[in-house]
């Protein structure tokens, strides 16, 4: 029959709320004129007992349906005042001297309110009774030129129709575009929330200065890492980057190196801009997962074709060096081929090793004797070399990872520090294994060798793919050793040491 025009429900609310304040200063200011009545002659009626009851009704109803608004949460259930609002108006309307009097012109602001809040039968249903309660009262009181005041009323009460058709058509539009209004607001509020978990979940750093630098925004990724806030200042070290010109600028911090671009927003404040900061390590590690990954590939389908002729090359190599009638020079190139050969085999095994990388099996291993079946084997493995190989872990030392991978975590960088200890001590060469609880949930694990030792310089750089500090070493030793670490939930290091080179392994003890 009638629905609520409004779709915010708050506004047709806070719309009979202010009607109520004006219903009620209505009926207190003709409450006073019925009292100043006998010095300013305002109503033509002498009955004043019953315009006071009529007006003190007025009040008491006004002050009735000012508490309706606020408890009623429906406001339709309280469209029932503007019916007895009428009829107590045009007592006093029909008391002061009819149509021709100003309180006529009143009559049209219930009219008004119930078609803005009550569209439908009930709306017009308001503007019916209004006519019909003019009509009434005219053809009741008037006796005289009765079909001049008839026409009037009817006219009045068309007007009343005409007012609440124009209100209804005005209260529709005003609900349409209302609702639109709301629905781009939610789209809106929907877009920025996810506009935001957007920039808060970007891999790289996001800030929203103004002109002043002043931080408007960061995420999640430029707080981590410079430590950045709304609201603060940008730190002076990236605002003088951009003095010049726009473009992409570097900078180092806490041994990181950052790719900071800057773009200026056009449709925002003048001067805001943007800066996207990008860990330039991040994007290296990448492209060597990338390239890697690729080298895999590639090799895992040439693997055969090269190993094939390499075992040919080798196996020539070794039934020429058998002959008897070859001299000493040329025995010394046939040991080269087979350096050379051995050095080429290694490498493929190394790359193919990472190309088909499984998953670890973790298990928790009880350090102190598994290291010291590791030492013998390692012992065994290099008898022909005359060096010391010593462990030192206490017995209740567990470690979760896969013992193979550990396995051959350790043969790497055991035989990497062999060969240095021997050329810098020969028969004195010496590797320890020591290991120990780090802190309430890892273990460490440390490799230490009496070698050479590695300047800092290439420290930074060991265990990226394909570096070595030997002529015949291939370079993929200590990044198969990290990735295994990895894949294990553990770390790989080096320490600073007096002399020689320390790599420390830190374990977990907890399998999950």
């Amino acid at each position: 029959m009638f629905q609520i025009p409004l779709s915010d429900q708050l506004h047709p609310r806070r719309l009979l709320i202010a009607y109520s304040y004006y219903s009620v200063f209505l009926s207190l200011a003709a409450f006073g004129l019925v009292v100043l009545d006998e010095r300013m002659h305002f109503f033509k009626s002498g009955d004043s007992l019953f315009l006071g009851i009529v007006c003190a009704g007025y009040v008491v109803s006004g002050l009735a349906f000012a508490g309706m608004t606020r408890l009623v949460a429906d406001q339709h259930k309280v469209i029932s005042y503007f019916f007895i609002e009428i009829v107590l108006l045009i007592i006093l309307m029909t008391s002061a001297g009819g149509l021709q009097n100003s309180i006529a012109t009143l009559l049209l602001i219930p009219v008004f309110i119930a078609n803005l809040l009550a569209t439908g039968v009930l709306g017009y249903a308001v503007a019916a009774w209004t006519a019909l309660g003019i009509l009434a009262t005219q053809h009741i009181l008037q006796s005289n030129d009765q079909a001049h005041h008839m026409i009037n009323s009817g006219t009045y009460g068309f007007l009343c129709f005409i007012l609440a058709f124009l209100t209804q058509s005005i209260s529709k539009r005003l609900d349409s575009a209302l609702e639109i209004a709301n629905a781009n607001e939610r789209l809106a509020r929907r877009t920025r929330k996810l506009s935001l978990h957007a920039l808060k979940e970007l891999p790289s750093g996001v800030l929203a200065c103004d002109i002043n630098n002043m931080v408007i925004f960061s995420n999640q990724i430029a707080e981590q890492r410079l430590g950045l806030t709304g609201g603060n200042p940008l730190p002076a070290y990236m605002s003088d980057l951009f003095e010049q010109r726009e473009g992409k600028k570097q900078i180092d911090l806490d041994g990181h190196q950052y790719s900071i671009r800057k773009v200026t927003l056009i449709d925002s404040e003048p001067g805001d801009y943007l800066l996207y900061i990008v860990d330039q390590s991040k994007i290296a590690a990448e492209a060597q997962q990338l390239k890697l990954a690729s080298l895999g590939r590639l090799t895992a389908s040439i693997a055969h074709e090269i190993r094939n002729p390499l075992s040919a090359l080798r196996q020539a190599s070794q039934l020429l060096a058998e002959t008897e009638y070859l001299e000493a020079p040329e025995k010394h190139l046939t040991e080269i081929l087979e350096q050379h050969c051995m050095r080429i085999n290694r490498t493929v095994e190394d790359i193919l090793q990472l190309s088909r990388k499984r998953q670890p099996i973790i298990e928790t291993l009880r350090l102190q004797p598994w290291l010291s079946h590791f030492a013998t084997q390692f012992r065994e493995q290099n008898k022909d070399h005359t060096f010391q190989i010593q462990t030192d872990c206490p017995e209740s030392v567990l470690a979760c990872i896969d013992p193979d991978h550990l396995q051959q975590i350790l043969h790497n960088l055991c035989g990497n520090g062999l060969r240095y200890a021997l050329s810098e001590s020969g028969e004195n060469a010496q590797i320890s294994l020591t290991a120990g609880r780090y802190d309430h949930q890892r273990v460490f694990l440390d490799i230490l060798d009496n070698g050479t030792g590695i300047d800092d310089e290439k420290q930074r750089h060991l265990f990226e793919p394909f570096f070595t500090t030997e002529h015949n070493g291939t370079g993929l030793g200590l990044y198969l050793s990290r990735e295994l670490c990895e894949a294990n939930g553990a770390s790989i290091s080096t320490r600073q040491v007096s002399s020689g080179t320390c790599f420390r392994i830190l374990l977990t003890m907890d399998a999950s």
